[in-house]
């Protein structure tokens, strides 16, 4: 525990390193080739990680061997789905003592483990119960750097913490290359980069069978609440899906990497052309119409050509497209061009997206 600590301390004084020191080391060879949020040299068991605060851009560096010995992590809080599901591409669900928002989990071995008190539930996501973390005494923490005061409140616990900014990355790839991070931990660096490397070969060579489509139909993404659609970004994760199974995607032409806030009005004003509609949860049209009467006024409602990510739903609402979903993207990426471009997969059935009923 007293080296952790000390790699911790470190750790928040480099938080204020400036910008020339982080592009130095980013010029350096890195084994992580689509991840921008995550630096280690080959061989090396350092590994650095940025956090992008608004304008500001930190940084934490793990020396690994200072934590923790891959022979002696046997207790893992893992406390998002995204964790959860890189850990089961590892084998090492065994070792998740710890989750946080359990109903929200589609992984059936953490679900069997947890109903036979091997998994505790430590809160959720956003509101992790220290107290509760600190009594289970995971030998380590991974968790999602969702502000600054998450590694502050964290290092309350006294545990040794990983922290990951993987759902900052802008495109699928870089997301689920974060694995290779885990690895690292784990001792399974080899596994990892063996996993990434059929996942990555089985996403490219979807992507390049949209390389050369004649036509790119229009796709309506995200949903709405009240008054508002959150539309993604043109540069967000999203949009790099839609674009690499062939689509045009409204939204396209900003930089926002997130989603960007449009008022309903002017959806139904940009959306007129739009051939699809991908990103809403609802399963049937009832459930749209009881979600937002708006809804029915979009001319691709009027279309029926809606289609959600709901098709992997555990009892509890939990959605798998947030966590197998996540480190397949090379699945969601044939999702996609199924419902884009379904003759360049003629014989495909979706996984993760499935049409609104009627």
């Amino acid at each position: 525990m007293k080296q952790f600590f000390c790699v911790l301390s470190v750790v928040l004084c480099l938080c204020s390193c400036n910008h020339s020191r982080q592009s130095k080391v980013a010029a350096d060879e890195n084994v992580f080739k689509y991840a921008q949020n995550v630096f280690a040299r080959p061989g090396s068991d350092t590994v650095v990680v940025y956090c992008n605060w608004n304008t500001s851009r930190d940084s934490i560096v793990y020396v690994l061997s200072e934590i923790k010995k891959p022979s002696e992590i046997n207790s893992i809080a893992a406390l998002s789905t995204t964790d959860i599901a890189m850990l089961a591409e590892l084998d090492a669900v065994d070792k998740i003592t710890g989750v946080s928002d359990y109903f929200r989990i589609s992984n059936e071995q953490v679900q069997m483990r947890y109903s036979q008190g091997l998994i505790q539930n430590v809160g959720t996501a956003m509101d992790v119960n220290v107290e509760a973390l600190v009594a289970l005494n995971p030998d380590i923490v991974i968790t999602s750097a969702f502000s600054s005061s998450d590694i502050q409140k964290f290092q309350r616990s006294a545990c040794p913490v990983i922290f990951t900014t993987d759902w900052q990355e802008n495109t699928p790839l870089a997301r689920v290359e974060w694995i290779k991070f885990i690895g690292r931990i784990l001792g399974e660096s080899e596994k990892a980069d063996s996993v990434f490397s059929v996942i990555e070969r089985n996403y490219l060579n979807t992507k390049s069978l949209a390389a050369d489509v004649a036509e790119k139909p229009v796709v309506l993404a995200g949903a709405a609440s009240n008054d508002i659609w959150y539309l993604p970004g043109g540069k967000s994760y999203v949009a790099a899906l839609i674009d690499d199974a062939g689509g045009d995607f409204i939204g396209k032409d900003n930089d926002n990497t997130g989603s960007v806030v449009v008022n309903f009005e002017q959806i139904l004003q940009q959306s007129q052309n739009a051939d699809l509609w991908i990103g809403c949860d609802e399963k049937t049209v009832a459930e749209l119409d009881a979600a937002n009467k708006n809804y029915k006024l979009l001319t691709v409602y009027q279309k029926g050509a809606i289609y959600n990510r709901s098709k992997r739903c555990n009892a509890n609402g939990g959605n798998d497209y947030w966590e197998y979903g996540y480190v397949r993207p090379d699945i969601v990426l044939a999702d996609y061009m199924k419902i884009i471009h379904p003759e360049l997969l003629p014989e495909y059935e979706t996984v993760f997206l499935e049409k609104v009923k009627e």
